[in-house]
């Protein structure tokens, strides 16, 4: 925005710029005046004393912030200031294409609502962290991490966002701390920009950008405030309202409680000078003789101080009256000319309330060290249930961390947690048996293989919080997944089907399948005969099959079948052959179940090749 400061009253009319000849005449221009451009599409509606008011808060809240992060991350966080500013919401709002973490926050008693952006690096720097990372502290690898514009934030990952989200914004909230009654709170969280308009496109807004440092990761977090929820506060950021002096107010509470506090009242008389002797002789219903004239003085004393002195006491009725004549000074205890007794009761009453406050600070001080305290017992003897303490099984408690998640199966488990990013996948496994943990590692993507495993190995500290939090999402996954519908189909019913399906019917369908998917009629057939089904051939057709079949691959596959059905497959064999193929098989001891199953495999291939010559022919069981 600029400003036009020279005075064109005399100026010839060449010289005076389009802007004033608009605005009228120049004789209308005051001598020293200025002409100010105004852009009615992008109204400013925040002085520069308003905006230097929002960085002293933003600043309070940067310091509130990263205390709180560095805490809860236990890695060094830095919020710095980067940018003040005003605009509208649309320009805000515009360049935010890709997901990110946006915070729908409530402003009570204000109206409308504010919004925290943490950008994508930031959020990730943040995930990672609290899945017990070392990325974050360290420089991130190429290609280690999903980054989270290509998945957006999953539920497990939602759940510990939002913890921290709401942690933040408390300290936004003491950052405000000098608006009455004001309590900042999370509403909702979103990824996605475009479901957060919160105020119309045009409507101007305050935008305070921090650079945020997590570790040596790099991030971004605004906080927009709109016009319409500043608009009854607007007053309060001048300089004028943060300086004048506010004692009056107070000071007017305080006199008004004082003077309707209750305080005990005495009435004490000079009794003169009395004896050892006579004092210890003084019993219940003694009397004493009290001075008269001016040697005898009656003072009004409060809450154990003098007030005031009293003359002309007499009885009236049931009560007795008395007189003031002058005031006390509090302290020496005697007469105080022209002293105010409601100035002097002031006094000790600003001294029995600061009292009261210190005593109060102190009570509540070790209130909250005892509070504290007892939450550390009760922390640590969850850490002691959690992880497997003598006293958890007692208490019925896990073991150890997602203990619920050891009967569940495998193929479920790792498809759900392939859409997870791999430091989730890490936590995940480092806390499983190892044998369940190498299954769900066998069955992750490879690509995802590698991560996991190195992050696994650099997995770094995770609070309780996040692990029941995290067994507890995983767990209601997992059994939604189970009840989900029942398994159907398969390669092994369709091979049930077509054995039971006439000749032709079978030949028809294998046909059809080798020219449209070769992969899965080659599965069919391999599961339609298998090694096992020899015996069912004739004795002519184990004999072709001899003649072709290497006898080697014969006693190899023969390793797969159960002994009573070998002892029937070597019956079957010519007598010439038999003996001498047992006395082979005895010798060839252990061997791999791979080349078992291969040797079987050739021998299936090579029945289904000379049943499709016409050499041999394969029986059905109903035939």
């Amino acid at each position: 925005m600029s400003e036009v400061i020279r005075n064109y009253a005399d100026e010839p009319e060449e010289l005076i710029p389009v802007p004033l000849k608009i605005l009228g005449s120049r004789k209308q221009l005051p001598a020293g005046g200025r002409i100010k451009l105004y852009d009615f599409r992008r109204p400013d509606k925040f002085s520069k004393e308003q905006l230097r008011t929002m960085q002293n808060v933003t600043e309070v809240f940067t310091r509130l912030a990263s205390t709180r992060l560095s805490a809860a991350l236990r890695l060094p966080c830095e919020l710095s200031l980067e940018l003040v500013d005003q605009m509208t919401y649309c320009e805000f709002m515009d360049p935010l294409t890709g997901p990110s973490t946006i915070a729908v926050v409530s402003m009570e008693p204000l109206k409308g609502q504010a919004l925290l952006h943490i950008d994508a690096a930031g959020t990730d720097a943040v995930i990672e962290r609290l899945f017990g990372s070392r990325l974050a502290a360290e420089a991130q690898p190429a290609g280690g991490a999903k980054p989270l514009a290509s998945g957006g934030i999953t539920d497990i990952e939602f759940a510990q966002v939002e913890r921290i989200l709401a942690a933040v914004i408390e300290e936004l909230g003491e950052a405000w701390g000098f608006v009455p009654g004001i309590k900042p709170a999370l509403v909702q969280v979103e990824t996605e920009a475009r479901f957060c308009q919160i105020v119309p496109p045009n409507e101007m807004i305050v935008l305070t950008t921090c650079k945020l440092s997590i570790g040596a990761a790099k991030g971004a977090l605004s906080v927009v405030y709109p016009f319409l929820v500043l608009e009854p506060i607007i007053h309060m950021l001048s300089a004028k309202y943060w300086y004048e002096r506010k004692g009056d107010e107070i000071n007017a509470l305080s006199r008004a409680a004082a003077r309707r506090a209750s305080m005990p009242a005495e009435i004490l008389r000079n009794a003169g000078a009395i004896s050892i002797d006579a004092l210890r002789a003084l019993r219940k219903g003694s009397a004493i003789e009290l001075l008269d004239g001016e040697e005898s003085r009656v003072w009004l004393r409060l809450g154990g101080s003098p007030v005031a002195e009293l003359s002309g006491i007499e009885r009236v009725g049931s009560s007795i009256a008395a007189k003031i004549d002058g005031a006390a000074a509090v302290r020496a205890g005697a007469p105080g000319a022209g002293s105010d007794p409601m100035a002097t009761l002031a006094l000790e009453l600003k001294a029995g309330l600061e009292s009261v406050r210190t005593g109060v600070s102190e009570a509540m001080a070790a209130m909250a060290r005892q509070i504290g305290e007892l939450k550390g017992g009760q922390e640590d003897l969850s850490d002691r249930m959690l992880f497997g303490q003598a006293d958890a099984a007692s208490l019925g408690l896990s073991a150890k961390p997602f203990a619920s998640l050891a009967g569940v199966p495998a193929e479920p488990f790792a498809l759900f947690l392939s859409n997870e990013r791999a430091q989730v996948c890490a936590l995940v496994l480092s806390f499983l048996d190892d044998a369940l943990g190498a299954r769900l590692l066998s069955l992750l993507p490879e690509a995802l293989q590698p991560d996991v495993t190195r992050r696994v190995a650099t997995m770094d500290w995770v609070t309780p919080q996040l692990l029941s939090e995290t067994e507890r999402i995983l767990a209601k996954k997992l059994s939604a997944l189970e009840k989900s519908g029942f398994e159907a189909g398969g390669v092994k019913k369709i091979v049930g089907i077509l054995n039971l399906s006439p000749r032709d019917t079978e030949r028809r369908v294998i046909m059809a399948l080798d020219a449209s998917d070769p992969q899965l009629a080659e599965s069919i057939k391999r599961s339609m005969f298998v090694f096992e089904d020899i015996i069912i051939l004739d004795d002519e057709s184990i004999r072709a099959v001899l003649e072709k079949a290497d006898e080697r691959d014969l006693l190899l596959a023969a390793k797969l079948v159960e002994e009573g059905e070998r002892e029937r497959l070597f019956k079957r064999l010519p007598a010439d052959r038999r003996e001498r193929l047992k006395a082979e098989f005895a010798a060839l001891g252990r061997m791999r179940l791979k080349d078992c199953d291969e040797a079987g495999m050739r021998i299936v291939a090579l029945i289904r090749a000379l049943e499709e010559e016409g050499r041999i022919v394969v029986l059905r069981p109903d035939e």
